[in-house]
């Protein structure tokens, strides 16, 4: 087995991020976290059952994927790690929502510029004086 396998912080840093991305991807933010920090605990526990019962059949599917599973138990057997994702799943959900409100304020911005353009001219009645 790889047990001796060294990690790099790039390395590191890039399978959490890979790993955020991954789960914001099928938006599963809001669960994912919930879960993760109910587990934290147990991060040690699992990642060496993870080891016992996951690692002897990792090889059937190549070593690329045997070498990777042992970089995550690796990385997710320590609770620093297991924060950093959380806060990275958190960032990349408040990057999308600042996102959302900037395109939503560009909407309607458009819209307001849009009736403007139109004027009250087309209104008749009671509706000349709403603002949209």
């Amino acid at each position: 087995m790889y047990f001796d396998v060294d990690i790099t912080p790039e390395e590191k840093d890039e399978m959490i991020m890979k790993i955020a991305q991954k789960i914001h991807e099928y938006e599963l933010d809001v669960a994912a976290v919930l879960m993760i920090e109910s587990f934290k605990p147990l991060s040690y526990i699992g990642s060496q059952m993870g080891r016992f019962f996951v690692s002897p059949f990792l090889p059937a599917f190549g070593d690329n994927i045997w070498m990777d599973g042992e970089k995550f138990l690796q990385i997710f057997e320590k609770k620093e790690n297991v924060d950093k994702l959380i806060k990275a799943i958190e960032q990349l959900t408040q990057e999308e929502e600042e996102q959302k409100k900037v395109e939503k304020v560009k909407d309607l911005a458009e819209k307001r510029a849009e009736i403007e353009t139109e004027g009250a001219s087309n209104k008749k009645g009671w509706r000349q004086f709403l603002p949209f």
